[in-house]
């Protein structure tokens, strides 16, 4: 238990008391621990989160959730990750797949389904939703998923594909993947959207991630192998070569938010070390609290224009844009905090640098810094914003 007590800085304070209030104890009982003891093998921190009910933030209140705007959402990524980055990445990633699934079932079956059971079941069981519909892969086939669902006479599925790295790989308790529709009918070459148990036969986990960050995360390889499941459980769509639609703009616009959200807490973690540093350089620190500022800024202003409700495109415009800045200045921003924070407490334990290299990690979720600004600058000279890029 080797930080508890910690001293919260201004940045992380307000987020740490709205979190423990929205999550009853949470924050608390994260900072029972040190932070290596969160972030490692064995690490507490998603029974943790289940245990408070944080399955259900995103969750639609008529469905039993906590029913979280994007910019709430924000603050409480920010919070988590600021106590346990592995926690932050992981959470994110149910977070992704919660609202793919709120969007799917809201344009294409309506706010009164019966599919929406299964969100409600989500919120009153604390479950976690695994997302293996990310393929990160850039050209004419990016929106077409590698894993295939055929179906078969009976009306069902057998899926078959791999997701890798997939996080809560080992604790997910639902996995949900876009799907290639392969069928004698007008459904073939559509891509669906299968939600899947994770206990079923033909679903497996293989090792995968052996860097030393994150590990708390669970981010392996997820294989379905001749998965067989009821049609109920693939829920339709359309045509991938229709391209990006709303709702998948809709749902990645949230994971940008809550992917900045998500690693600026874990430079707000080095930032609090360094405002209760004995003899801290004042101005150095007020320099970084100033960058730090203006990065989650632009965060709460695209968390806003998406919560507004305008057009699509607008909000994901905002969203990039504030990823772009935010990925540009964090690892400038982090190794700045170390400095000033100084040698002894780099050399002296493992946080401060364990900090510094996970922050590096938002970088590797799509999309490319370089695609981003190239489909920013595209934007801002008249054309429509490349959505190829995810």
């Amino acid at each position: 238990m080797g930080e508890q007590g910690r001293r919260w800085s201004a940045f992380t304070e307000a987020d740490a008391a709205f979190t423990n209030t929205l999550l009853p104890g949470l924050v608390t009982e994260l900072d029972g621990y040190g932070l290596m003891e969160l972030e490692g093998e064995g690490s507490p921190v998603l029974d943790l989160f289940r245990k408070a009910k944080g399955p259900g933030l995103l969750i639609p209140a008529r469905h039993g959730g906590h029913g979280l705007d994007c910019r709430d959402a924000l603050r409480v990524q920010s919070a988590l990750a600021t106590l346990s980055p592995s926690l932050g990445v992981g959470t994110m990633m149910h977070h992704l797949a919660v609202v793919s699934f709120v969007e799917y079932l809201r344009v294409h079956v309506g706010d009164d389904a019966p599919q929406w059971a299964l969100l409600a079941s989500v919120a009153r069981r604390n479950h976690l939703l695994a997302s293996a519909s990310s393929e990160a892969r850039r050209g004419s086939d990016a929106l077409v998923p590698r894993t295939t669902a055929t179906v078969q006479e009976d009306g069902g599925y057998v899926l078959n594909g791999s997701k890798k790295p997939c996080s809560l790989a080992r604790s997910m308790d639902i996995l949900t993947s876009s799907v290639l529709v392969r069928s004698d009918d007008e459904r073939d070459g559509t891509v669906a959207l299968a939600v899947i148990p994770a206990a079923i036969e033909g679903v497996g986990v293989r090792p995968f991630w052996r860097a030393p960050v994150l590990v708390a995360a669970e981010s392996e390889e997820v294989v379905l192998d001749q998965v067989h499941v009821p049609a109920e459980m693939v829920v339709p769509g359309g045509r991938p070569e229709r391209g990006m639609d709303e709702l998948q703009v809709r749902a990645w616009t949230w994971f940008e938010v809550l992917a900045c959200g998500t690693y600026l807490g874990t430079a707000q973690s080095l930032f609090d070390r360094a405002a209760h540093a004995p003899r801290v350089e004042r101005r150095a620190l007020g320099e970084l609290a100033a960058e730090l500022f203006v990065c989650r800024s632009a965060c709460e202003r695209a968390a806003a224009t998406f919560d507004a409700g305008g057009a699509a495109e607008d909000a994901m415009t905002e969203a990039l844009l504030a990823r772009l800045f935010v990925e540009e200045r964090l690892p400038d921003l982090c190794a700045r905090l170390a400095r000033l924070l100084g040698g002894l407490a780099f050399v002296t334990g493992p946080e401060v640098a364990y900090l510094v290299s996970a922050a590096r990690a938002l970088a590797f979720h799509p999309p490319r810094g370089v695609s981003s600004a190239e489909s920013l600058g595209g934007r801002f000279t008249g054309a429509p914003l490349d959505l190829s890029i995810f």
